[in-house]
């Protein structure tokens, strides 16, 4: 009987063998998306692998209409410049531009290049002489007392005590505060420092433009109307806040 039973198992057992299975998981099947991708991790705020967009399609005209308060029958004419775009209506203009093409490669350049071109600064150059090796690099320097070097003796175990305060000072349980990663904007010649702007920025009243650090881009907004120079700076300002909101949801880059 048992035999027989094992007889009758026996083709059930070869079917299931022979069944092919597969070891692959089904998500992998998923065409991957590099787009996707960098939406999950967010760095597509900073991405520096896809050009800018026209300005003026991130400024969008009705930006422009409501900040001048420009009615819909006055005829507002766009055009592409060499380093960016223009709105054009009544004799009177808007430039909107960036620092290049695309973003910068980190916003440690980004403010490199802004304070060349805004702050006065000059590019670094190196100073300092190289040291030419002597005798002595042969042997290594000389002691000096550290730890590793003094012999393990009760007074110096005490001397080099570790600790694992953080030595930042404490005022009523609150740490010191992270520094900023940019410096602040200062004004130097024609520019004016603007607080509050970008992560810094600075207003020209001579040529009515207002430059403009964020992250790693660096923007441009110029108005060249017949207003006086502090209603100019406030409709600068309000243009450029309009750019930085456009970038900070990923809407200045061309689509694919």
């Amino acid at each position: 009987m048992k035999i027989n039973s094992l007889i009758l198992a026996f083709p059930v057992l070869c079917l299931a063998c022979s069944s092919p299975s597969s070891t692959t998981d089904p998500a992998n099947n998923v065409d991957a998306s590099p787009i996707v991708a960098k939406q999950v991790v967010g760095v597509n705020a900073l991405s520096v692998d896809r050009n800018y967009d026209e300005p003026c399609n991130i400024l969008g005209e009705e930006y422009v209409r409501s900040t001048f308060n420009l009615g819909e029958d006055t005829k507002l004419e766009e055009a592409i410049e060499h380093n960016g775009c223009e709105f054009e209506w009544a004799g009177n203009k808007v430039l909107v531009s960036f620092a290049g093409t695309r973003p910068f490669s980190s916003m440690y350049v980004a403010e490199y290049t802004f304070d060349k071109m805004y702050q006065g600064k000059k590019a670094n150059v190196m100073t300092k002489s190289v040291e030419v090796a002597d005798d002595s690099t042969e042997s290594g320097p000389k002691p000096e007392g550290t730890n590793s070097e003094t012999p393990a003796t009760d007074e110096n175990e005490k001397v080099a005590h570790h600790t694992t305060d953080d030595n930042q000072p404490q005022h009523g349980g609150i740490t010191a505060a992270t520094p900023a990663l940019t410096k602040h904007a200062v004004s130097t010649g024609n520019y004016e420092a603007v607080k509050s702007v970008g992560d810094k920025a600075v207003w020209d009243a001579s040529t009515g433009a207002m430059h403009v650090l964020y992250n790693n881009h660096i923007i441009s907004v110029t108005v060249e109307t017949k207003e006086k120079p502090e209603v100019k700076k406030e409709h600068a300002q309000s243009l450029v806040e309009v750019l930085i909101d456009k970038i900070s949801a990923n809407e200045y880059t061309r689509a694919l």
